[in-house]
């Protein structure tokens, strides 16, 4: 009978734990699935609403390259494009009805446009045409202590205010372009980003890290730096992998660096011919993200796959905005197999 006993119940041991097993082994699944969100930066409206039309540009190596205003060739500051950052209710209605009928849900929005409007009345906004924040774009310099403090109050400020947003991560480059930066200043822009990191995540957001062209220079020393110095459960990496380009610098080592230790929390992507940004999303180019997909689909990543369509003065223009945000939007689709309005 005690034979019997412990049959039955080794059996029903050994069920249970295989049934336990089973189900450990589903949500591991799940939460390894491949389920990239297509994101609609914004910034494109930015450059169309200042005055003069605003493009992004290509900056020389601080090292190599005079400062501006010593003769090296870039505009003056009185020429520089005002306005496009906070918009007028009109520019908010172009703006979402152009994103909106292109085929998007989630946006990418700069923290000073977002900053200047009522929550309450982008909300309304937003929900008229069914879309949604998935997070802001903000900087400010982590170095030295004094400037640290104060960007890391106004960053905790601005969390808080678009807390109603509900919105799953948020974007901060810390970054500036003067060089390599001493050790010193690396420690504090990492004790300033594992903080920042800590506020986000107690709102329920991810932190990830955006880059331009300034720390992907000299072995993107600095970038790498975050990565090696920041706590993972804290701080994840956006890998801008066009600025990375336009550095001259090589962005797959970096995907992989970043993917492989699980910090890849999102990528930013423009495509370019000969380092010359196209109207919209092209295939081909100098990047292959046929490439990334396939590399993002190995290491099933679920972050934001961010797709900037903006301008450089030499860029060809043929088309509308709408129509250049759609044509975007059906390339990210077709090279990340998901759908945009997820």
């Amino acid at each position: 009978m005690r034979e019997v006993d412990f049959s039955v119940a080794t059996t029903r041991r050994q069920l249970l734990a295989g049934t336990l097993a089973l189900a450990g082994g589903t949500m591991s699944g799940q939460s390894k699935k491949y389920a990239p969100r297509i994101v609609c930066n914004m910034y494109y409206y930015v450059q169309l609403f200042s005055t003069p039309f605003r493009f992004i540009t290509w900056k020389p190596d601080p090292l190599k390259v005079p400062p501006a205003g010593s003769g090296s060739g870039q505009r003056p500051a009185g020429q520089a494009p005002v306005g496009g950052t906070v918009w007028t209710r009109e520019q908010w209605y172009t703006a979402l009805s152009d994103v909106a009928d292109a085929g998007y849900r989630r946006l990418e929005m700069m923290s000073g446009t977002v900053r200047a409007k009522p929550i309450g009345e982008i909300q309304a906004l937003l929900d008229q045409y069914g879309l949604f924040i998935n997070h802001l774009w903000h900087s400010g310099l982590l170095y030295p202590a004094e400037a640290a403090d104060k960007t890391i109050t106004s960053t905790i400020e601005l969390m808080d205010y678009v807390r109603p947003l509900k919105s799953p991560d948020f974007f901060f480059d810390p970054f500036q372009d003067r060089g390599p930066i001493s050790d010193e200043d690396a420690k504090l822009q990492s004790r300033g980003l594992d903080r920042i990191g800590r506020e986000a995540k107690d709102r329920g957001m991810k932190l990830c890290v955006h880059n331009h062209q300034g720390p992907m220079r000299y072995g993107a020393k600095e970038w790498l730096g975050v990565v090696h110095n920041t706590d993972p459960a804290l701080v994840t990496m956006c890998l801008d992998l066009d600025w990375t380009w336009q550095a001259d610098t090589d962005p797959f080592p970096l995907l992989y660096e970043a993917g492989d230790k699980g910090r890849l929390g999102a990528i930013h992507m423009r495509t370019q011919h000969k380092k010359i940004a196209d109207q919209t999303m092209e295939d081909g180019g100098d990047i292959d993200f046929h490439k990334v997909a396939a590399y993002l689909k190995k290491i099933q990543f679920d972050g934001a796959v961010v797709e900037e369509t903006e301008w450089m003065e030499e860029t060809k223009v043929t088309r509308s905005a709408r129509e250049n945000k759609k044509l975007a939007r059906i390339w990210c689709e077709k090279v990340f197999g998901v759908s945009a309005k997820t």
